[in-house]
This record gives C-alpha cells, structure tokens and sequence, in this order.
C-alpha cells in the first residue's frame, strides 16, 4: 500500500529529518534539519547514517516478510500482538500501521467507569483493564499509559474515592496522546484532579497575618517531574556540567516559590465555599478566582519577568509558555517516552534525534506528539537495536502490561461482569493511575545491583520486581493461564484465555512451540526453554490435551524471556 497523504508524510519526513539532526545538521536530497542551537547537542554522541532520506522513507513504507519484527513492533505500540494485528502490520508496514493507528478515534475511560450508576472503589481499573484489551485504538492508549507515568496522579489515597474523576483525567492524557504537549500540560495543569493531588486547587496568595504563603507542591513536581527536570540537559539527555564538572540545575528554591504564587487562585467550578465546598466539579477545568491570586511580579525560568498586575489567567500562559519553551523539555520528554516504549538505555544519538523532532517537527511545530511518538518507533534504533545491540538494548516488560499481553493474545474476558481487578495493585506491584507517589511506580533512573548496575544500565522496572513481587506476578499469571480455561464449562465467560488453537495443535510440539513463541516472546525460543516445554511435554503424555496446553502457555508466560520486552 502506498501512502501518500500529509500524516504519512509527517511521519516519515519527521523521522528522516531527525536523522539528518543526528548528523550535524547537514542538508540532503531536498531537506533541510530544523535549526537547533549550535553547541546543543556533543558531537561524540552522535552517528552518521549511511541511508539517504529516499531509502528511509522507502523502508518505513514497505510490507513486512519478517513475523518477529512485526511483533516486536507491536509489542511497543499495542499493549500486545494478537493474530489480526500481526498481519495487518505484516500488510500495511510500520509506518502504515502509525497512520492507521493514529486516525482512530480514541477510546475513553470515562465511558466505560460510568457504565456502572455506583462505581465500585477504583471502579477505573476495570474500565482500564478492558480498554487496553479491547480498544482498536492500541498506539494512543499504549502511549497514554507512558504519560500516565509521567504527569503522575493516583487513588491510592482521597482521589480513590472518584473513580469516574480519576477516568476523566486519565481521559485528558489520551485525548491529547497525538497532541501538542503545551495543550496537554495546560489541561494538566488545570484539571481538579491534579489540582487535589498535589495541591494547587485552593492554593492562596500570600497572607502574612493569617501565616498563609503558596502551596509549593504543584510548581515543585511540574518542574522537576513534568517538564525539565533537575539539572540542565543537552539535547542528547547528557548533563550539562560547569568547569568543575558539576552539573548545572535547572532552578532554585527561589524559581519554585514564584512558581507557587503563579498557582494561586485556582478552584472547582463555581465552587460555592473555598475551604468545604459542597460542590465539588470534578470534570471541568478549575476556574480562576481573582481575589485569591498574588498579582505581584514573578521571576521564572531562565529570568523570565512575569509583569505585576496580570490576572490569574495571563499569569498561569506565561508560566506554561515559559516551562515549556525551555531547552531541557525536549530531551526529557523524549527520554522518558523512549524508556516507557523502547528501551530502558537509548543512546545518546537517539534522543538527540528524537528531541529534534519535538523541537521542530517536518511542519516546524515544537512539542507535536505524534511526530515524537512516530520518530522514536521508526527511529533506526529502535527498528534495529535488538539486532546490532541486544545486550543493550530493551527493557524489562512492567507486569501490568504482560498480563494484558497474555489476554489480548488468548482472547482474554476483562469483560466478565464478575471480574474486579482493585486487586491488581497487590498482586502485580501496580495499578493504572494507583502509583504509591508522585514519582510513580519506579524511577527512571534506577539500576538494579549487580551486573547490570556495574555495567552502567539502567533498568527502571527492576525497581518493583523483587522477591515478593516475583511470587505474586508468577502467582497472578498463573491464575490467568492456568484456571478456569475448559471451553465447555456452563459458563464459558468465566475462562480468563482462549486456548482452543494452542489445543488443537497438540500432538505437534514444532507448530505449539513456534505458536508460543510468536505470541508471548515476541522472538525465537531460546535452547534452554526449548529443552524445558520438550521435558514438559514428555511429562504430561498422560494428561489430556487441555492440561498439556496449560501448562505450557504457564511456562512461557512465566519464562524470564517473555519478562523481556526487546
């Protein structure tokens, strides 16, 4: 299929465009980088590509011939492959299926959770849970997922009690997925449910004799989690360091104070009495209410002067347009969606060329998520990575995501009106929108010790995966393998997978083991599973064919190689 309309080629030509960032800048066949500061990015970290931007664009669009490329492809942009999905991408190539996946129309949470008049406590993990199985629109709810993890708020305490709130904002970061992310971080910013968490709704101006000064909370983790950062980056994500090697911060406590006093004067919607409301919108953006803002003058980022006088209103734009015209937004943003989607360890040159493209865009437009999103899937690095780096390259798969893996590869049943997953937090060490902090479920600077930390890798989710977590995941997988999977039980709904195909291959273990391995691991079997399904099965050569099924979609779903997303 050729492709040859403007979101096409956006894409592609982001992508491309990128490359030639990487490469210093330089003009080919045509095209021209988008101008970035000289200096902004180190050379030593960046690498020339030897295809010109005509064979880029001609590989992006053609046919895929190879399943396993496919399904590593899909295990990044879906919440996993199933059969149909394999072979679309198969049909449409890589940047087919972007185009494809980004003209669908989003599926909400909010929907979903109101289907019920009383939502049960976190009644939006279910309604989630369903949408990452069911919803066609896999990319954008793959990628609200890593925003989620990023503009972080959580039930875990007062909020739990609003589950159709909690689903309303979550509903925000996957409108705006393929948005501008100046549109997003205003939408965040505004949104009551962020306002509770951390403290900017009923935030008050400065009042000496009552000892009341600005609530901190807001301006201190939209600075150093939802935009810049601590210190100042290259555009590479390398630190910027002064002549004694230390690196440079970004702000001061000063910056977060005047911060705090842009954030006053903000409430629920007509909001009736500023200490108890009675009324409380959870849906509308929070309003301004002018008697409770500070009006005096303001120093920002970089010396930015915000003029006394300005209403709340013209005061919060300034702020907004101020953060997220700073040069460390486009590396850190970018970083952080390269990690939640690729790979825990992206080079330099990667997010340099990834950050361009949130610089400016192929249309000259500066925080355009969908050509981020595009330009770190079709990047060169991720498409080959797991080929000419793979002890590098990848990432451990977040426990959340390979059991909604295994359901949309088994036709799982989120559906069931008995199913209530307010339990999935326990059991697999997290929950969307229930992180225990702000600093969501891991940090992305994490090293787990040993090797991996004395080789200077990251690993972020290495962070919840320990002893305990490790008995409870296995546990959980096991109970969604495993129980309840006989199709003709009275009540079929009840069964968590489809193993019907995996049944009928039985009796040829070539065709179980290549099916399994498809599905779940996403690359060949390694010798040593091999070994283990082959022992597996000589075991089970009494048992009936459903049992044996079973017990081997339970050992591949629990393998260590199915953990790893590469």
């Amino acid at each position: 299929m050729r492709l040859t309309n403007r979101l096409y080629r956006t894409i592609v030509l982001s992508v491309c465009t990128s490359l030639v960032v990487a490469c210093g800048g330089a003009e080919k066949d045509g095209f021209s980088a988008p101008g970035i500061d000289s200096g902004s990015a180190s050379t030593s970290h960046v690498e020339s590509s030897s295809a010109t931007l005509p064979q880029l664009a001609a590989a992006l669009e053609e046919p895929l011939n190879d399943d396993f490329d496919a399904i590593r492809f899909l295990h990044r942009t879906s919440f996993g492959p199933t059969e149909e999905t394999i072979e679309a991408l198969k049909k449409s190539g890589y940047a087919g299926y972007i185009e494809a996946q980004m003209q669908i129309a989003p599926t909400f949470l909010l929907p979903v959770t109101r289907q019920r008049s009383e939502p049960r406590w976190l009644e939006h993990i279910n309604s989630w849970m369903k949408n990452s199985v069911n919803a066609p629109d896999q990319l954008r709810q793959r990628v609200a997922y890593a925003l989620s993890q990023f503009f972080v708020v959580s039930g875990e305490g007062e909020l739990g009690q609003h589950p159709n709130a909690l689903a309303n904002y979550y509903d925000i970061l996957t409108a705006n997925s393929f948005g501008n992310f100046r549109d997003l971080l205003e939408q965040v910013t505004l949104s009551p449910v962020m306002g509770n968490y951390l403290s900017m709704k009923g935030n008050r101006k400065p009042d000496p004799e009552s000892q009341i000064r600005p609530d901190e909370n807001y301006a201190r983790e939209l600075l150093q989690l939802f935009s810049i950062g601590l210190v100042e980056l290259n555009i590479d994500g390398t630190v910027v360091v002064d002549n004694n090697n230390i690196p440079r911060p970004t702000y001061n406590q000063e910056t977060v104070e005047n911060f705090a006093r842009i954030f006053t004067g903000w409430h629920f919607k007509d909001v009736d009495d500023w200490d108890y409301p009675s009324v409380e919108d959870w849906f509308s953006p929070m309003q301004a209410y002018p008697d409770r803002h500070d009006t005096g003058e303001k120093t920002l980022l970089n010396g930015l002067i915000v003029p006394a006088g300005q209403t709340a209103e013209q005061d919060l734009q300034s702020a907004l347009d101020n953060i997220f015209n700073h040069p460390n937004v486009a590396p850190f943003v970018s970083t952080h969606l390269i990690k939640q989607l690729i790979t825990s360890n992206p080079t330099p040159a990667y997010i340099a060329r990834v950050a361009a493209v949130f610089n400016r865009d192929h249309n000259g437009q500066r925080g355009n998520l969908a050509s981020v999103v595009a330009a770190i899937l079709l990047d060169e690095e991720a498409l080959n990575g797991f080929h000419q780096n793979s002890e590098q390259f990848g990432k451990l798969r977040e426990p959340l995501i390979r059991l909604i893996s295994l359901w949309r590869a088994f036709d799982g049943n989120p559906d069931h009106p008995q199913f209530d997953y307010s339990w999935i937090g326990n059991r697999l060490a997290q929950a969307p929108v229930q992180s225990p902090s702000v600093f969501n479920f891991f940090s992305s600077d994490f090293s787990q010790p040993g090797i991996i930390r004395d080789t200077g890798l990251l690993s972020p989710e290495f962070q919840i995966h320990n002893e305990s977590s490790m008995v409870s995941i296995t546990n959980t997988l096991l109970a969604h393998s495993v129980w309840r999977n006989n199709l003709s039980d009275a009540d079929p709904g009840m069964a968590p997978v489809n193993i019907s195909k995996l049944m009928t291959l039985d009796g040829d273990t070539s065709a179980q083991l290549n099916y399994l391995s498809r599905l779940i691991l996403g690359k060949p079997m390694s010798e040593g599973l091999k070994k283990q399904s082959l022992y597996l099965i000589n075991e089970r050569h009494n048992a009936n064919a459903q049992i044996r099924a079973e017990d081997l979609l339970f050992l591949f779903v629990s393998s260590p190689e199915a953990a790893v997303q590469r």
